[in-house]
Order: structure tokens, then C-alpha cells, then sequence
């Protein structure tokens, strides 16, 4: 699904540039589930950034599904986008003003699909999520494991083949984490590729394999025998 050949990141502020991701090759294949660990500047982000095409490379190749990404432009990305990855943050990135509903039907308005169609998705995405009975609740509503549940159900009623989720556990307790990661799973268990970034051991391991990185490197790639 993924290859990325020699990619670089290279940003320029002022009169100093800074190298985030430095020559890196990587390989992933449809229905995998990656863990991307590192510590803070380590250019996990910036990876994450540059396979859900909200980045671009300095250098270097990044080829999605046999697209080369890197000479799409910026209407083709957002397209791309909005058909195939699905995006979970650690704050979760909900509309304040909007209930759950209206938050997961937010992405599918640029889905060309009518207003019937879009709502239908967006309930048996929240239903998947166990929020069938939150749908009408705005975030501030929720607890903080329930607006998680509601971002997920935003990334997936679209139908996307890869999930990028960033720290998806970063702001819940250890419970609620466990809780977050089960629905992950279940997701990657139905074929959905799923890409993590994370800086915490536990959750890494729910994956089937795990990358280091450090340095813009990537300088551990493994598979996860624990798993």
C-alpha cells in the first residue's frame, strides 16, 4: 500500500534548516498494523504528516496504492484524502457547536454522496463505535473516551483503507486507552491498514509491528512478537 524511497523533509526558518526526516525507506503493506514510536523531534509526526498528504517531501518518493503522491497537487491530495485515510488525533478535533452526528458527517459533505446516504454512514459508524445512543450529544457532552470514539467514527464512515491515528491515546486514562485500542484492533481485524504514532511502550505493542525512529531516522523496524 506504502513505499517511500529516500524520503526528506527539510524545513528553512530564517537562516537555519532543519532536517526532520532524513533518507527514509519504508515499506508497508495493505492490512498491516504499524506502531511509529520516537521521542519529541524525532520526525515521527512529520511522516505521519507527509503519508496522510498533509505534507509534501523536500525529496525523495512516496507512493501510495502505486500513486506517486509527490507529484500530485494540492486538489488531487485532498482528494486522495478524503476517498482512502481516515485521521484519529489526540485531541480529538471535534466541531464544539456540532453533536456527534453532525461531526462525522462533516467529511462526507466533499464525498459527493446525498444527504440520506452521508447520515446512514455516519450513524453505523458511530453504532460500530458503541455511541448509538450519543448521537445527539455535542463533544462537551461526552467524556473524553467518547469524543475518541466519535473522532474514529468520523475516520472511518468514509470507508478509508488506512487510518492514521496521532497519539490517539495521549489525552485518556489507561482504562479508556485499552478501550480505544480494542476498537483499533477491530478495525485492522476487518482489513483496514492502520498507522499509530505514539511514544508509549503499552500502546505501541498493540500493533504487529513497530518503527523507531530518532533523529528524522528511522533506526528500528521490527515485527512484534509479543502481539
Amino acid at each position: 500500500m506504502i513505499k517511500i524511497n529516500s524520503l526528506s523533509k527539510e524545513y528553512v526558518m530564517g537562516d537555519n534548516k532543519l532536517l526532520a526526516i532524513n533518507n527514509v525507506d519504508v515499506l508497508i503493506k495493505e492490512g498491516e498494523f504499524v506502531s511509529v514510536m520516537g521521542s519529541s523531534g524525532s520526525g515521527k509526526s512529520t511522516l505521519m504528516n507527509i503519508i496522510g498528504c498533509l505534507d509534501t517531501p523536500s525529496s525523495g518518493d512516496y507512493f501510495f496504492k502505486d500513486n506517486n503522491i509527490s507529484s500530485l497537487n494540492s486538489n488531487k491530495l485532498a482528494e486522495l484524502r478524503n476517498k482512502e485515510i481516515g485521521f484519529v488525533f489526540q485531541n480529538f478535533n471535534l466541531l464544539p457547536r456540532l453533536n456527534a452526528l453532525e461531526n462525522v458527517v462533516l467529511p462526507l459533505l466533499y464525498s459527493g454522496k446525498n444527504s440520506k446516504e452521508r447520515n446512514k454512514l455516519a450513524l453505523n459508524a458511530l453504532e460500530s463505535v458503541g455511541l448509538k445512543d450519543r448521537t445527539h450529544h455535542r463533544p462537551n457532552q461526552l467524556s473524553g473516551g467518547q469524543q475518541q470514539r466519535v473522532s474514529i467514527a468520523r475516520a472511518i464512515a468514509g470507508t478509508p483503507k488506512l487510518i492514521l491515528a496521532d497519539e490517539p491515546t495521549g489525552a485518556l486514562d489507561s482504562t479508556t486507552s485499552l478501550e480505544i485500542m480494542k476498537i483499533i484492533n477491530e478495525l485492522n481485524s476487518k482489513g483496514i491498514t492502520i498507522i499509530l504514532v505514539t511514544h508509549e511502550d503499552d500502546i505501541a505493542k498493540h500493533a504487529s509491528r513497530i518503527i523507531k525512529m530518532k533523529d528524522g531516522k528511522i533506526i528500528e523496524d521490527k515485527k512484534n512478537v509479543s502481539n
